[in-house]
């Protein structure tokens, strides 16, 4: 088979939806499959293993070389990583739906990953026309596709409450970790850290990911302080901060600064995947303080899963989204994400050094047999029978699941 990704960004871009689509690139190629990527040019010269064709994805002007350039390659399938605000202005660019109508009337299946949704009218109220189109567009999207992949249960329920037509399209598939392990042994691990400064008995707490106000890290900072009180203990802040906004980064110095914490904190700015491994690695505890507790949609999280971390994460609102996990097995589930909770859980796993070892064990045991790429590939072979409403091969029970939700939560718009 051969699979044409096509997706706005890409390595070298900064861009999690990027990262996604090239680990899942990786997937498929290293299992046999043909794969080549359709996407926007970089400023530097990519080197990658797949073939590839770099054109703008910008407007209507560009749907006509895209399409000639999808009928050279002749790919069996297109997987479309989407995120629209990345494709046009407000979330809603009525010209990808063309383009996907044009490829579907040629006889060529395109799979949507779609990575987010439109806004909620409950949060933006001001925002309606706006968000009305968005739903406009995400309908589109799903007339056009064979399937369509979202990241979570309570987000495949929605679709399926407002598009019950459409139901046997829409799957939920988890994202999986954009960070592969390196093997780093022990001495390797206690060099790190002592190159971070990290003391004997100091207790290493970390976080990952796009610093973005809605993950609420200033929680987390002031955190880190309640812990202080207890356990010495330092704070990894690990992500690029040059793709964040520069008041925000900011405001989270100041808070670290005025909690009394600001030597304790690192730091690192932009990493490569292997170093961001071994910074793992040489972590004791992973923090995930966003307060909406979306796991299966943070590829943050899951490289903490896939590294085998304890993690303390926030209780979903939803409860059916994180459906995977249970409370002190595999995830540390705080109610909410305050500097109080964040910092219970965090003592509670640095108290008990045999509850961090199950819970870390647990939680890649888990990753492995849930969310690794091979279920994601697996999954992805799957759409081509749109039967298949899940990933992982339990379509049935997880389809219920879904069907439930839909039932008990209502359409969130």
């Amino acid at each position: 088979m051969h699979t044409l990704f096509m997706t706005k960004n890409f390595p070298q871009r900064i861009c999690g939806v990027g990262d996604y689509a090239y680990r899942f690139a990786e997937q498929l190629a290293s299992s046999g499959e043909s794969v080549s990527v359709l996407t926007e040019p970089a400023d530097v010269p990519r080197r990658i293993p797949f073939g590839l064709c770099e054109l703008p994805l910008r407007g209507w002007r560009d749907i006509r070389p895209v399409r000639r350039a999808v009928a050279e390659i002749a790919p069996d399938r297109v997987l479309l990583e989407y995120s629209a605000s990345a494709w046009g202005r407000r979330g809603a660019p009525l010209w990808v739906n063309e383009l996907l109508f044009q490829l579907r009337r040629r006889g060529i299946p395109v799979h949507v990953g779609l990575h987010e949704l439109a806004l909620s009218i409950r949060e933006h109220p001001l925002h309606t026309p706006f968000i009305l189109a968005q739903w406009l567009h995400i309908a589109l999207i799903i007339a056009a596709a064979k399937s369509v992949a979202v990241n979570m249960r309570s987000r495949a329920a929605l679709l399926e409450r407002l598009f019950p037509w459409w139901s046997e399209k829409i799957r939920y598939r988890p994202n999986s970790s954009t960070i592969p392990v390196v093997p780093v042994s022990a001495a390797e691990r206690d060099a790190f850290r002592r190159e971070r400064r990290v003391s004997s008995g100091e207790f290493v707490v970390a976080t990952f990911g796009l610093f973005h106000p809605a993950k609420n890290y200033e929680g987390l900072i002031a955190a880190i302080a309640e812990v202080r009180k207890s356990v010495p203990a330092k704070l990894w802040m690990l992500g690029d901060l040059a793709a964040a906004s520069p008041e925000y980064i900011a405001r989270l110095r100041s808070a670290a600064r005025e909690a009394g914490i600001a030597e304790s904190v690192w730091w690192p700015g932009r990493l490569d995947a292997a170093a961001v491994s071994r910074a793992l690695q040489a972590t004791h505890v992973f923090a995930l303080p966003q307060p909406d507790g979306h796991l299966t949609r943070s590829s943050a999280f899951m490289a903490a899963a896939a590294h085998g971390l304890p993690v303390v994460a926030v209780r979903a609102r939803r409860s059916h989204d994180q459906a995977e996990f249970a409370h002190r097995e595999n995830v540390w589930l705080a109610v909410r994400s305050t500097a109080e909770d964040l910092s219970a859980g965090i003592l509670a796993i640095a108290a008990d050094s045999s509850m961090a070892a199950r819970m870390g064990q647990n939680l890649r045991e888990l990753y492995t047999g849930r969310f690794d790429w091979k279920i994601a590939s697996a999954g992805s072979r799957s759409a081509e029978s749109p039967a298949m409403n899940s990933v992982g091969g339990d379509a049935p029970a997880q389809s219920s699941a879904v069907a439930a939700a839909a039932h008990t939560e209502g359409a969130e718009l």
